[in-house]
Order: C-alpha cells, then sequence, then structure tokens
C-alpha cells in the first residue's frame, strides 16, 4: 500500500481488549457459550451429532485407559486436535456443566469464540446463505477455524448495528468477466455498503511446528535423564542455532555440565542451560489437601512458580497415584492424587533464522484479500491470528507490517483499510483471560468510526483501550 494510495494516511491505533473470567461464570457467558453449542447441534442434527460424538469419547475414553504410571503422565493424556469442530462442540457441551471434564490449555481458547459468536446465535441464523458455511465448517474436512472466524466478523458486524449477508463463493460477477473468488461478506449500515474478507491465519508457522516437533524428540529424552539424574528440577534452555539442528545427546551433555556446576548460567557452543529446582515442599503441600489435574495452569504454577502463556515449556510428571472423580461416564478427569517425581523444562531459540520465520507478516493473506474484494463496492479486510511465539516474536512481526504493509500497492482495489487482530489466552488456577489488539492500516482517514466496537471478541460491558498491544501489557507486567 503505497504512501501514496493505500496508507497515504497510516492509522497506527492499537485497540486491546482483555477480559477477565472467574469460576463464578455469570449466566449470560453460560448461555452464549449453549447458544454456541446449540447453533452448530441443530445444524447437524441431533442424531448426527450423537454419532460423532460418541466417536470422539471413544477415543479419548481409548488413550484414558492406558495410563502407565511408570512413565510421565502428560504424554499419555489426550491431546484434542485443535481444528477438530467436534472438539468445539463438545467443549461447549461441556462447559460450566462437567467440572471434572476439561483439557484447560484448549478449552480456555475455545470459550471466547463460542461466546462471542453464541451472542448473536439467533441473528445468524437468519443471515442469508449462513447455512453454506455452518455446512463446510461442520463437514470437518478442511480447516473449519476459517469457517468460525467468517461467523466470529458476521457476529462483530452485527454488534456493530450492520445488516449481513454471506457471500456464495465465485457468485460476484466482476467487470473483466472472469470468474474468481468472492469476498465473505457484505455488510450494510444505512448508507454504507461494503465486502468484507476474512483471513485467518494458521495458529503456527510450518517452520513453528518443525521446531517444536524437533523439541518433543529431544524432551522426550532429556525427560527421562533428568527424573533420574536431577529429579524436582527445571532446566532452562536457549538455543543459539536452530533447534533442529541440536541432538539429544547434545542437549542432555550441556544439561549435565550444567548439573556439574551448579548455579548460573553455562554455554557451550551453541546451547546455553542452566539448572533451577522445582519448590518442592510448596508442591508436597499443596498435594498432601488436593489432587491436581496434569497438563493443567495449576501444575504449571506448581512446577515453575508462575503461569506464562508467552513461554514454551514442558513437564514430565511420575504419578505416584491418579484419580478420576465423578460417574463412570465422566470423560477427561484424570487428577493427580500424588507425585512420585518431576521435572520442567522451559526453552527458546534466538538465531535469526528462527526469529525470522517464527514472526511471519501477513502481506501474503492481505494481498490474496484484497484481489478478492471486487471493485464496484468498498471493501475491508480482516486478518486474525494468535500471538502463541512470545512477545519478541510479536514486536518483530509488527515491525513488520509497519514495513510491509506501507509499502504495499493497492491500487485499482476499493479496499478502506485491513484490520488485524490478533489473540492470546491466559490460564491460570482458577479463572482465564483473553486478550485482544488490533491494528488498522488505512487509506481514509477515521475509517474505525464505522464502529461502535473494534474488538472482535469484545461485548457490550468491556472497555476498550487504545494505544497499547497486549504483548505489551506482558511485557510490562515481566518487568514489575
Amino acid at each position: 500500500m503505497n504512501r501514496d494510495d493505500f496508507l497515504a494516511r497510516l492509522c497506527q491505533l492499537f485497540r486491546l481488549m482483555r477480559k477477565r473470567n472467574k469460576m463464578d461464570v455469570s449466566q449470560i457467558e453460560r448461555a452464549r457459550t449453549k447458544a454456541f453449542y446449540k447453533l452448530l447441534v441443530d445444524r447437524l442434527g441431533a442424531d448426527s451429532w450423537t454419532t460423532r460424538r460418541a466417536s470422539l469419547v471413544e477415543r479419548i475414553r481409548t488413550k484414558e485407559s492406558k495410563i502407565d504410571l511408570k512413565m510421565p503422565i502428560e504424554s499419555q493424556l489426550f491431546v484434542p486436535l485443535e481444528d477438530d469442530i467436534d472438539w468445539y462442540i463438545l467443549v461447549a457441551e461441556l462447559a460450566y456443566d462437567s467440572p471434572y471434564s476439561d483439557c484447560s490449555y484448549s478449552s480456555t481458547r475455545i470459550y471466547p469464540y463460542a461466546m462471542a459468536i453464541g451472542a448473536f446465535s439467533e441473528q445468524l441464523k437468519r443471515i442469508p446463505n449462513v447455512e453454506q458455511i455452518l455446512d463446510k465448517m461442520l463437514a470437518n474436512s478442511s480447516k473449519p477455524e476459517s469457517q468460525i472466524f467468517e461467523l466470529l466478523t458476521a457476529s462483530f458486524y452485527l454488534k456493530n448495528g450492520y445488516e449481513v449477508s454471506f457471500i456464495p463463493e465465485k457468485s460476484v460477477d466482476w467487470p473483466d468477466g472472469k470468474t474468481k473468488k468472492s469476498p465473505d461478506l457484505l455488510v450494510r449500515n444505512g448508507d454504507v455498503e461494503m465486502y468484507v474478507e476474512c483471513k485467518r491465519a494458521d495458529k503456527q508457522t510450518q517452520y513453528s511446528q518443525i521446531e517444536e516437533a524437533a523439541w518433543a524428540r529431544i524432551w522426550s529424552r532429556l525427560s527421562a535423564y533428568l527424573l533420574e539424574t536431577e529429579p524436582w528440577s527445571i532446566v532452562h534452555l536457549t538455543f543459539h542455532s536452530q533447534v533442529v539442528d541440536a541432538t539429544p545427546d547434545e542437549v542432555i551433555r550441556m544439561v549435565g555440565l550444567a548439573i556439574e556446576r551448579g548455579p548460573g548460567k553455562v554455554r557451550e557452543g551453541s546451547i546455553t542451560a542452566e539448572i533451577s529446582p522445582i519448590d518442592r515442599v510448596s508442591f508436597e503441600r499443596h498435594y498432601r489437601e488436593n489432587s491436581v489435574r496434569p497438563n493443567s495452569p495449576q501444575h504449571e504454577l506448581l512446577v515453575f512458580g508462575d503461569m506464562d502463556s508467552n513461554e514454551k515449556r514442558s513437564i514430565a510428571t511420575i504419578a505416584e497415584s491418579i484419580v478420576r472423580p465423578g460417574k463412570s461416564d465422566v470423560i477427561l478427569n484424570i487428577f493427580l492424587d500424588d507425585v512420585a517425581n518431576c521435572v520442567g523444562a522451559q526453552w527458546r531459540c534466538d538465531h535469526d533464522i528462527s526469529l525470522e520465520r517464527r514472526s511471519r507478516h501477513f502481506k501474503g493473506l492481505v494481498h490474496n484479500a484484497t484481489s478478492q474484494i471486487p471493485p464496484d463496492k468498498p471493501g475491508v479486510v480482516h486478518v486474525w491470528y494468535e500471538t502463541v511465539e512470545g512477545i519478541s516474536i510479536e514486536e518483530m512481526r509488527h515491525a513488520k507490517h509497519l514495513d510491509n504493509l506501507m509499502t504495499y500497492d493497492a491500487s485499482g482495489t476499493s479496499v478502506l483499510g485491513v484490520l488485524i487482530h490478533s489473540v492470546n489466552y491466559y490460564s491460570f488456577e482458577n479463572r482465564y483471560e483473553w486478550a485482544e489488539t488490533v491494528q488498522h492500516f488505512a487509506r481514509i482517514p477515521n475509517l474505525m468510526d464505522i464502529y461502535r466496537h473494534s474488538l472482535m471478541l469484545s461485548g457490550d460491558e468491556i472497555l476498550e483501550v487504545s494505544g497499547i498491544t497486549h504483548w505489551e501489557q506482558d511485557k510490562a507486567n515481566k518487568s514489575n
């Protein structure tokens, strides 16, 4: 968007929303989550959902039935696929009504979407062509989170007082007569009528997925080594070369050196390692009176002393005993009743290639989106992504957005602006939070004046704060 065109006026407005949620969930939020569940099940059909639910529950039971207490329990737990729409539906069904059933880190990621969409479920049912969006999502054959974002964006415009309709694929006549992809929505509010295109970025880049797979292979060996030689400890690792280039033997050797030398950081070659103890006294005191869900914020707190969604962490716990509270038909209800051994790791990579590839910008998504806006009406592009890579990566990504979007040429299009929505999720012992930041780049002044609400996950009761991002808030909180 060259400086004489799309970003003749650069709007660097950040709007931040951080929503808190405690155990005493309001009836409104519960009702909205259940409305999301009903929206999807009504379209899918009760009988079909019963069949699909039974299949998902059977997969969960099969995984939960094979717990070996001699092995770290974390790797034996059911891990939901985040692009499985059946999991979304099950989470909404169980929410608030089945306290023993949960996958904390995953469910607290789903709740904000469910509530934001559920709040407008009745209006969404009446939107023209919504059936095509629901059917494509419920087919569960591609990436249903793309349709989740389309429903979320439709809810966003309903919240802002617009009439909304979904546009069937390849149904718009282009002036050149060619058949092209259509924008997702047509919205109207008084004299304002415009196209809307939604682009949801993958949760992680392919590089990030490869990097985390490499770490998983390292952790499998490293955790066994720590459990045997340095129980009740945490290793802090920084990889100065790419993680895929590090071998488990190399990492174990460095950790052994850190154990041998005692307090302080040890660096040799491309790895820095440091060992610190778990507060075993507090850990065991808590377990004398409580059972704790493994792979949960509470267990993370007991191991690391805090909870931090901006850090990459792993835990390996050998259970002394487990309990499964509730009736026999309850799922996802494994709790640690006592712990025999536990170790943890916090790791990061500061190699230039890792930083560069994990901080991917969205110029490509913006280009694809603007090419789908027909020239007969103005349009707005929404890009959605999750800030799962940490504070430093988001700082780098923001700088890239400024560099790339300021030089992107949108001449010949009718796009008024691009709104980049970013979100993070924060799980705590007995509550969860989410934070959303929107950055907008506009070719007209005061573009955001057309929205009463600029944040997709906010409600009428949420105060929007301008001038700061949620990762800047997180950074400030870390330094305090």
